[in-house]
């Protein structure tokens, strides 16, 4: 076992110094460049919905009509007018129609456009070069007519530019480094007991005491609970970080046309498994949910799990009886915020992530625009809550969650 001044949790490792506790103040602008203000109007009475559809191995479906698609907003069903096939050919460019439901490409667009976002405030050094070597793989494998900008935060550097420069996209990688520093603490609790503790678990208090001090275990019941507060605080920090850094990208992504993709890379965003139990973030992780709705962003998040990895590395614990439990709490903020945003979360626990990243292109190979007539009442300018299916066994799909139709 780890000795009482080394933390020896693999996962609690992950976060910050429990000193660094205030928010960063995210005063990055960034901009994309040629893009045009978004109208969710396509005609008097029709609105445009962008939809993907896959199936259990990412291909995407091919032939759907519009009888196929069930749309509803604010659960109540919607008519499908109009159906398009929008896909792309070899070499990312836009396919000729091949009959007037299908179009090539998107909307004025001659390739695919992808975001690719690494948290840098979410990886230890050693896996910071990793996510980056696996996002280099990732660019390498684009298409030339495909454009593609790269965003780090929380402190984000220069304006985001969509480029079909991927060469200029690649040196920019080489920037690309993991910040998370490692705290110290007295006592040696996993995530889950300062889950347990922080939400007044008397027994998990009394367990952890008698095992930190066996000598004096009364006197060591309070000290351990402060431990706990003040990593949980450390903990939420980070994740307020990370979430910030999300916010200014997501609002400078609301309002542009064309349809992109949000690429997220991240080695986790923590969030208590227990009601009453800290980090609890659940609120600030759904607004950020609404936001990337809100943006119309297709997105992927690719979860570079290192929990295993970490438990086996020379300050490691080894694999605890929390292990199972502290590496689902590590990702549970990200599950969430894909889920409420209608993306995807792609978790990758060893190797280099490439089948992820391979997903990601096969998936955006091909789309579906539907013309969805609203009902009058759905024209006031608000966010309103938007749901697609389809009629195809085994189908994914993938779409915004919530639109705002102007008056």
């Amino acid at each position: 076992m780890a000795t009482s001044k080394n933390y020896g949790s693999y996962l609690v490792r992950l976060m910050p110094r429990c000193a660094s506790l205030v928010l960063v103040v995210l005063a990055g602008f960034v901009s994309l460049a040629g893009q045009q203000q978004r109208t969710f109007r396509a005609g008097t009475d029709v609105i445009v919905v962008d939809v993907q559809v896959v199936d259990r191995r990412g291909q995407p479906v091919r032939g759907l009509q519009a009888d196929d698609f069930d749309v509803r907003i604010d659960r109540q069903r919607r008519r499908v007018l109009s159906v398009e096939a929008v896909q792309f050919g070899a070499g990312g460019a836009r396919e000729p129609a091949a009959h007037a439901g299908q179009r090539a490409g998107g909307p004025g667009d001659e390739g695919r456009d992808f975001v690719l976002a690494i948290d840098e405030s979410s990886f230890q050094p050693l896996h910071g070069m990793a996510a980056r070597e696996a996002a280099k793989r990732f660019i390498e494998r684009l298409e030339p007519s495909d454009r593609v900008g790269l965003y780090t935060y929380p402190v984000h550097g220069p304006d985001l530019v969509l480029t079909t420069d991927h060469q200029q996209v690649l040196s920019q990688l080489e920037h690309v480094v993991g910040v998370l520093d490692l705290p110290q603490a007295e006592y040696r609790l996993s995530l889950s007991e300062v889950f347990d503790l922080t939400a007044g678990d008397e027994d998990a208090l009394t367990r952890i005491s008698r095992r930190e001090c066996p000598q004096a275990p009364g006197p060591c019941r309070q000290r351990v609970t402060i431990q706990a507060q003040g990593l949980a605080l450390a903990f939420e920090g980070q994740v307020g970080q990370s979430v910030n850094g999300l916010r200014t990208l997501l609002r400078a992504l609301t309002g542009y046309s064309g349809r992109r993709t949000l690429v997220l890379v991240s080695g986790g965003l923590l969030a208590s498994d227990r009601v009453g139990g800290r980090p609890d973030v659940s609120s600030v992780i759904d607004d950020i949910a609404r936001e990337a709705a809100l943006a119309n962003v297709n997105l992927y998040v690719l979860h570079m799990d290192s929990s295993f990895i970490d438990a086996f590395s020379p300050k490691g614990a080894g694999v605890r009886a929390s292990f199972m439990r502290d590496a689902t709490a590590l990702g549970a903020g990200l599950d969430r915020f894909a889920g409420l945003a209608g993306g995807a979360l792609f978790r990758v626990q060893a190797g280099t992530g490439d089948a992820a990243f391979e997903r990601v292109l096969t998936e955006t190979s091909a789309y579906y625009l539907l013309g969805v007539e609203p009902d009058p009442a759905d024209r006031d300018g608000r966010p309103h809550k938007i749901s697609v299916n389809v009629r195809a066994r085994g189908a994914q799909v993938r779409s915004r969650t919530t639109v705002v139709i102007p008056n």
